[in-house]
C-alpha cells in the first residue's frame, strides 16, 4: 500500500504525539508498505529517533530561526497560559478571547497552506492509495481534507486527543461551538475515523457514520531498557516524566499523603521530569513536603524510559473529572511497558483506572489517608525490593499489537474508491 502520514509533529522533534506517528511510520515501513511523511519543521528539542530514511519525510515551512531553534509554545504552555487565571480579572478574560480567536483551530494554522502545497508536490511524481492524516495540532487533518479534496485520494483522520470536548482546553462558550463547526466541516469527508480512546471513539460513533476504530498508543518492546537491578537506596523513589496542568493534573494528595508519614516522609522523594512543572513546588510548599519533591528540565525519550525503569514507583496524574474518564495519556503505555507500580491520582472511574485495577498494575486514589498507606507498605518493601508488576498487566499493550490492527484496518479496503 502507498501511504502518505500527515502530522505536524515527527521525529527528530521530542514531542508526545510524533512519538505515535514516528512508531507508526517504522512499523508500516517495516511491513513493506510505500510510506512517505509529510510533517512540519524540525524544532525545539530534537532528541528523539528517526526511525525511517530522512528522505521519506518531507518537510514544509521553514523553523523560526532555521532548523533546530527553540519551538514555538506547546500546547501545554498555551494551557499554562490559560487555565491558571483569575476568572474576574479582566486582563485574564480579554488574553482567553485573544487565544481562543487567534489560534483557529490551532496554532500552527500557519503551517496549512505550505503543507498543502507541499503535499500536492509530492504527488506530481508519487500518489498514494491513502492519505492518513494525526492531530493534534488538528491543523493537520485540516490538511489532510484539504490534500483529500484536491487529489481525490481517500483520507483517514487520526485523533489523538478529542478535537471537540477535550478536557484540558478550557475555551470560551463561542469557540467551543465554533471547534465543533470546523470539527464537522473537516472530517464529514473522511473515510474513517482513528482514535486511542474507547470513550472517543464511542462519543465519534454517534456523531459520525464513517467507521470509528481505537488503537491505543501502546509501549514499544524495543525501546524498553534492558532488564537490569535497580539500585537499592534507603529512600521510595517515585517519578513523573511528561508535562503538568496547573488545575487540572494536581499532585497534591500525593504530598498529603506524604505529610502523614511524620517523619517518614524524608524516607521518599518525588521528582518531576517535564516542562512547566515548577507549579508543583508552590504545592509541596503548602503541605511542607518541599525538601522531598525536585523538578528538573525535560529528558530524551529513551532518557525517560530509562528513569522510569530505575523508580520505584510512577506517579501518573489525570484530572479528577468525570469529562477525563476517556482519556489515556500516552505516558500511562511508556509506564505499562516498563512495569514498574503506578500511582494514578485522578478520575478514578475512567479508562486507564479500570485498566490499573484490572491488571494489577498499582494504585489509584485520591485519598492521602490511602495513599500513606501505601507509602508506608512501599517503604517496608524498600530493603527486599518492590516487585514490578505482573507480565499480564501489559498484555496486548504493545505498540506491535496495536499497530497490527491498525494495518489491517487501513489495508481492508478505504483505499479504493469511494462508493
Amino acid at each position: 500500500m502507498k501511504l502518505l502520514l500527515v502530522s505536524f509533529w515527527f521525529p527528530p522533534t521530542n514531542e508526545i504525539g510524533a512519538v505515535r506517528v514516528g512508531k507508526l511510520a517504522k512499523y508500516l515501513v517495516g511491513q513493506g508498505h510505500d510510506v512517505r511523511v509529510l510533517a512540519g519543521p524540525a524544532i525545539g528539542n530534537l532528541t528523539l529517533p528517526l526511525e525511517i530514511p530522512a528522505d521519506l519525510v518531507t518537510r514544509a515551512g521553514e523553523a523560526p530561526g532555521g532548523a533546530g531553534a527553540a519551538a514555538p509554545s506547546r500546547r501545554s504552555d498555551l494551557l499554562q497560559r490559560l487555565l491558571p487565571m483569575d476568572p474576574s480579572g479582566q486582563e485574564d478574560i480579554f488574553r482567553l478571547h485573544y487565544y481562543a480567536l487567534r489560534h483557529i483551530p490551532d496554532k500552527r494554522s500557519p503551517w496549512r497552506a505550505p503543507a498543502v502545497a507541499a503535499g500536492l508536490k509530492l504527488f506530481e511524481s508519487w500518489r498514494p492509495d491513502l492519505i492518513l492524516a494525526s492531530g493534534p495540532p488538528f491543523t493537520g487533518l485540516v490538511v489532510g481534507a484539504d490534500l483529500s479534496a484536491a487529489s481525490g485520494i481517500p483520507w483517514i483522520a487520526e485523533l489523538r486527543d478529542p478535537w471537540v470536548g477535550n478536557p484540558y482546553i478550557l475555551w470560551p462558550a463561542w469557540r467551543r461551538l465554533l471547534d465543533r463547526a470546523l470539527e464537522w466541516r473537516t472530517l464529514r469527508g473522511a473515510r474513517a475515523l482513528v482514535t486511542v480512546s474507547p470513550l472517543v471513539g464511542r462519543d465519534l460513533a454517534r456523531r459520525y457514520p464513517m467507521p470509528v476504530i481505537t488503537v491505543l498508543n501502546g509501549y514499544s518492546q524495543d525501546d524498553l531498557p534492558s532488564p537490569a537491578p535497580r539500585p537499592r537506596t534507603e529512600r521510595l523513589s517515585i517519578v513523573y516524566t511528561g508535562a503538568v496542568y496547573a488545575g487540572l493534573r494536581d499532585p497534591s494528595a500525593l504530598f498529603a499523603a506524604m505529610a502523614l508519614l511524620g517523619p517518614r516522609a524524608a524516607e521518599v522523594e518525588v521528582v518531576f521530569y517535564g516542562p512547566l512543572a515548577n507549579s508543583v513546588m508552590a504545592l509541596a510548599a503548602r503541605h511542607g513536603v518541599e525538601r522531598h519533591v525536585a523538578v528538573r528540565p525535560g529528558i530524551p525519550y529513551l532518557d525517560s524510559l530509562r528513569r522510569q525503569a530505575a523508580a520505584d514507583v510512577l506517579l501518573l496524574l489525570q484530572r479528577n473529572h468525570v469529562s477525563d474518564e476517556g482519556n489515556i495519556p500516552a505516558k500511562f503505555f511508556e509506564y505499562i511497558g516498563v512495569r514498574r507500580p503506578i500511582l494514578l491520582l485522578g478520575c478514578e472511574t475512567g479508562v486507564i483506572a479500570n485498566m490499573i485495577r484490572e491488571r494489577g498494575a498499582g494504585v489509584v486514589s485520591n485519598d492521602p489517608a490511602t495513599i500513606a498507606a501505601h507509602l508506608r507498605g512501599w517503604l517496608d518493601m524498600l530493603p527486599q525490593g518492590i516487585a514490578d508488576a505482573p507480565p499480564a498487566a501489559r498484555e496486548g499493550l504493545s505498540r506491535e499489537e496495536q499497530f497490527a490492527a491498525y494495518e489491517r484496518f487501513l489495508t481492508g479496503g478505504l483505499a479504493s474508491p469511494a462508493p
